[in-house]
Formats: C-alpha cells, structure tokens, sequence
C-alpha cells in the first residue's frame, strides 16, 4: 500500500481548449491518462510519464465555464507516493496560453510542495522536529502541516 499524496490543482485557459478535455476525463473518468496518454499500463511507464504510479480518482474535480471565453478545471485528489508534476508539465507545454498549478502534500515521506506553469517549482522536505519545519508560509497556511503532523504525535502518544 502506497503514501498517499494530497494533491489541489487548477487549470486556466479557454473554454475552447478546456471543455474537450474535461469532457474526455468525465467521460472516461481518468485524469492523467487523459492528459499524458500511456496505454496499457506499466509500472515503470506511469511513473515516467506522470511522476507517480498509478492514475487518480476525479470525483474531486469540476469543471467551471466563467461565460467570457475562459474555463477552469480545478478540484484535489490523492495519487501513489508523489504528485504527478510530470504529467502537469506535459499538459503545460500542450495548452498553448493556459495557467496550470498543482500544490501537494506528502506526510509520510514529509513533502510539500508547489508547482505552475509560470516557472514555480516549490518542494521541501519538512523537519517535523523545527519550529517553523523548514517551508514557506504559504505551504503552512495551504496544508496545515504543523497541525498535522501535530495531530500524529498526539495520536502517537496514546
């Protein structure tokens, strides 16, 4: 059984660009397949392709048509071990003029981090020992790190 990575993400662009893709990940009910195809899959091809094991689950996700030529498809979902920053990088590079980020959270492997399509390449490995545990604000106030991994040792102690 793997770590799991929380994952939040959105993607900005045209409605013309991200209505046909969301439509095909509702429809086929997969994301990363859809955004980075692999075919049949192959343990060593998946983590290649998408920087983590296996495809994840979008019934977190949504589609949302702002009505003036721009769409977002936005949401959170848990993938195997690692966020799938490859396969965002991918999409990145096919999705002329759209914004993409992703922000993770890994505890047991204490991970976080932030990721766009601007350049942003955030990851940090957390010192649950440190005051501050070693990562920016925004990731603190984004994941609540220090109460989580607060909440585990308390739960440890019992």
């Amino acid at each position: 059984m793997p770590n799991w990575c929380s994952n939040n993400f959105r993607i900005v662009g045209s409605t013309e660009s991200l209505k046909p893709l969301w439509e095909q990940i509702d429809r086929e009910n997969k994301f990363l397949e859809v955004i980075k195809p692999i075919g049949e899959w192959d343990y060593g091809n998946a983590v290649e392709a998408w920087g983590t094991k296996w495809d994840v689950n979008t019934d977190g996700m949504e589609f949302t048509d702002n009505g003036d030529g721009t769409a977002e498809i936005s949401g959170f979902f848990d993938s195997a071990w690692s966020p799938p920053v490859d396969a965002f990088q991918t999409l990145s590079e096919d999705l002329d003029g759209a914004y993409l980020e992703l922000g993770y959270f890994e505890p047991g492997m204490a991970m976080v981090g932030y990721w766009d399509s601007e350049g942003a390449d955030d990851h940090y490995t957390i010192d649950p020992e440190a005051e501050d545990m070693g990562i920016p604000a925004y990731l603190e106030e984004e994941w609540n790190v220090s109460d989580w991994f607060a909440t585990e040792e308390e739960l440890s102690d019992d």
